[in-house]
This record gives structure tokens, C-alpha cells and sequence, in this order.
């Protein structure tokens, strides 16, 4: 059976498109074979489309499920282990925003601290540098408008990815309290 993990973590598809699409292959890359969390969660998901009340298609579900060996246990392990995935997507994202927010922003910063001091040693020359001082002066403010674009996306993007991973974080972990309550 073929996983469809946009149908289990964004069936109203309203997270960031692409952090949900980075989070979904990272689940996809890491799933295990045989019938685990991701596979129970769709033969759920089916269930519910027939009407079929939540409780109920939570026993079915589990029903069939164990008899190829799925118990509470194994489930809900196996829920923690795609838990455990996004964890370590989460680490690795912030590792890199926080290099995107070094090369893009600080350094950046730095930049203008440096050109700032220049320009107050080429007012001191004013006339002959005057023409030097211009496109300094201009290198700052683009260098002001580089830094704000940057920080604005790089913030964005933090906010939509964060947005995906709680979504996600939170639908696993309804998921496995609504084993633990339903299933014995």
C-alpha cells in the first residue's frame, strides 16, 4: 500500500508547502517496512472516510493490523520513532538557519560597521574622496536592504517550518494518546 503522508499530517493542506514537503520526505526516506504508525494512521484515515466512527476504526484498524504482528507497543514506538525524525529535522534546520543567519545577517552587520568607519576616515578627505564616499554610502544602504530582506525570509521561513513541524508533532501525538485511551 502506498503511503500518502500529505493525507496524514495536511489533508486541509494548509501548512508552508515546502518546510511540509522537506518534513514528509524525511518521514518517507526513514519509514520502516511492514505495517507500523504510518501505515495504521492511513488504514485510519480510510476508515474515517467510510463514516466510520473514530473509535471504532481505531479497533478495526488495529485489529487487522495485528495480524501481521503490530501490537499497542510496536505502534506506538513506531510513532515515536517518526517523532524522533522530526526531531533530528528540526535539529539539522536549526543548525542551518543559524549558518543562514551567520553569512546573511551578521556578517552582513559587520559589513556596515566597517563601511560606517570608513565613511566617517573619507569625510575627513571630503573633497577629493567625495566621489568615494558616494558609493560607500550607497553600498550601506543596500547592504541595510539586503539585511532586512534576509532576515524577513529567513524569518518567514523559520515561522512556516516551525508551523509544519507542531502541526505534525501534534497530530502524532493526539495520535498516540488516542491509542494509548482506545487501545488495550
Amino acid at each position: 500500500m502506498s503511503i500518502n503522508l500529505v493525507e496524514i499530517f495536511d489533508d486541509q493542506k494548509k501548512l508552508d508547502e515546502k518546510s511540509r514537503e522537506f518534513l514528509l520526505k524525511a518521514i518517507e526516506k526513514n519509514n520502516k517496512p511492514g505495517f507500523d504508525y504510518l501505515e495504521f494512521k492511513q488504514a485510519m484515515i480510510r476508515l474515517n472516510k467510510l463514516k466510520i466512527e473514530e473509535s471504532i476504526a481505531i479497533e478495526s484498524a488495529f485489529a487487522t493490523a495485528s495480524t501481521v504482528g503490530l501490537n499497542k507497543d510496536s505502534l506506538i514506538k513506531s510513532a515515536e520513532y517518526y517523532l524522533s525524525i522530526l526531531k533530528n529535522e528540526f535539529n539539522q534546520f536549526n543548525t542551518a538557519l543559524e549558518k543562514q543567519i551567520e553569512s546573511k545577517i551578521h556578517s552582513k552587520k559587520k559589513q556596515k560597521a566597517t563601511l560606517e568607519e570608513k565613511i566617517k576616515s573619507i569625510q575627513k578627505e571630503i573633497e577629493n574622496l567625495h566621489k568615494n564616499l558616494k558609493q560607500h554610502e550607497n553600498k550601506l544602504s543596500k547592504l541595510d536592504q539586503d539585511t532586512a530582506e534576509a532576515q524577513k525570509k529567513i524569518e518567514d521561513t523559520s515561522e512556516r517550518f516551525k508551523e509544519a513541524l507542531s502541526t505534525i508533532t501534534n497530530r502524532i501525538e493526539k495520535d498516540i494518546e488516542l491509542f494509548e485511551n482506545n487501545i488495550d
